[in-house]
């Protein structure tokens, strides 16, 4: 009887996989190189390598493109750095949309260090700035440490110094917050700064070059098996989207093997998920001969300086 049954089931599993399917999130493969990813509106992330997967965050559904609430991103690695620009830009988003003491912060980098000043409100309101050092904190967050700190222009110990009281218990945020306190040092979460998809990944390495926080990262993302060859193997700056299913507008892809490239390989793909259909529209694509696609589209800094 167990052979029997064992029997069947293996029959129904061959007969009607998408029963099992359905069970389940749907994965898709990504890979990216040297692209500036606009996150949103002035935020834009210089991903020199991405490795990971998109999962659906429906059971049997797939990825979809075009709503970034639908899928996360999970990282097996990547190596990616902002400006100060950017920095600013998050923070503000992130600031606005959910509670916190800090207000009005802004952000510079300068001599392998972030300089950041703002007001810190408890009961009163007492303006501050910092000189902060930077490195990788053992939960995955950027710990930010001071190695000069003002409080009202005058120069103070510590953040405790602020208040009076330990920074910690002044600032009890939630699990996840983008922003809490670990005694004298701010923890800042990259990935929870961020605006959807959601990122899942670990900061691993940290570091200032330039005027630029360059960070690595790492996950426990497990693409599927990527194919030997890219559609176009010789192109430097693209997304590469690959196993799995995922949906684009009314295309749906299974088995997916799209590769999204820099019509101008001499600068990084400038890429604004957002927008990109007016991208995809004013590019053009091939089919390959094992069904793939390559599509080539220009950068969205272009298209914008021609609208």
């Amino acid at each position: 009887m167990r052979a029997i049954s064992l029997a069947a089931t293996l029959l129904v599993s061959l007969l009607f996989p998408a029963l099992h399917a359905a069970d389940g999130p749907v994965h898709c493969g990504i890979e990216m190189r040297n692209v500036l990813l606009h996150a949103a509106d002035g935020v834009i992330l210089q991903v020199r390598t991405l490795d990971g997967e998109f999962i659906s965050r429906g059971a049997g559904q797939p990825p979809v493109f075009d709503d970034p609430t639908s899928y996360t991103v999970k990282l097996r690695s990547a190596d990616i750095s902002m400006d100060a620009a950017s920095l600013n830009a998050l923070m503000r988003q992130s600031l606005a949309t959910n509670p916190s003491p800090l207000k009005d912060v802004t952000i510079a980098i300068e001599n392998g260090a972030l300089k950041a000043s703002g007001k810190l409100q408890k009961g009163v309101t007492v303006p501050f700035s910092m000189t902060a050092s930077v490195s990788a904190s053992p939960d995955g967050s950027i710990r930010l440490h001071a190695t000069k700190l003002k409080a009202v222009g005058v120069p103070v110990k510590g953040l405790l110094d602020l208040v009076g009281l330990d920074v910690s218990s002044l600032m009890k945020m939630p699990p996840g917050s983008a922003l809490r306190a670990d005694g004298d040092d701010l923890l800042m979460d990259p990935t929870a700064l961020l605006p959807p998809p959601r990122m899942d990944g670990k900061v691993k390495a940290v570091s200032v070059s330039g005027d630029r926080l360059v960070m690595q990262l790492a996950g426990t993302g497990a693409p599927p098996k990527r194919p030997a060859t890219l559609p176009s193997p010789g192109s430097r700056n693209y997304l590469y989207f690959y196993g799995g299913s995922i949906r684009f507008g009314k295309l749906t892809m299974s088995d997916a093997d799209m590769q999204l490239i820099d019509n101008d390989p001499s600068t990084p793909f400038d890429f604004f998920p957002a927008h990109y259909e007016e991208q995809l529209v004013a590019g053009y694509s091939k089919n390959t001969r094992r069904k793939g696609l390559q599509v080539f589209m220009p950068d969205y800094s272009r298209l914008k300086k021609g609208r």
